[in-house]
């Protein structure tokens, strides 16, 4: 669903009343806090809640789930350097970061509403698809 606000409303985030509809934008920043792009604002809401106790994942979406559990975890942990190894690690990470800012790597995936690469406006998100594609 798409949402236009109006003046004088810019933003709305979350929603107004238990269950009700879900708003938000999202805001991309690189390191040094500035703004690099900022999502369509989105409107949605829950229908039908998946019981994950009646309906537990099981085959391939269990394994993604697993794959993207452990790639969470990776990320957060070159997130948090400990050692000088660790620290270039992350400065690897952010020097190629950087580099698909300006231009989107050759092996990203293709992004279906514009048909190009897609480039990631967030260090985490950029290490943690990474991962992950190298996982699966």
């Amino acid at each position: 669903m798409k949402t236009v606000f109006e003046d004088p409303v810019r933003e709305l985030h979350g929603a107004f009343t238990k269950g009700g509809t879900i708003n938000r934008r999202k805001t991309y920043r690189d390191s040094k806090g500035r703004i690099k792009g900022m999502s369509a604002p989105e409107s949605y809401k829950i229908v039908n809640p998946r019981d994950w106790k009646k309906n537990p994942a099981k085959g391939k979406e269990l394994e993604h789930q697993l794959h993207f559990k452990q790639a969470c975890a990776d990320t957060y942990h070159i997130m948090h350097p400990s050692t000088p190894e660790e620290l270039a690690t992350l400065q690897m990470w952010q020097s190629r970061f950087d580099a698909q800012l300006d231009k989107p790597e050759p092996d990203a995936p293709i992004d279906p509403k514009t048909g190009k690469r897609k480039q990631y406006f967030r260090l985490d998100a950029f290490i943690r698809t990474c991962l992950l594609r190298e996982m699966e």
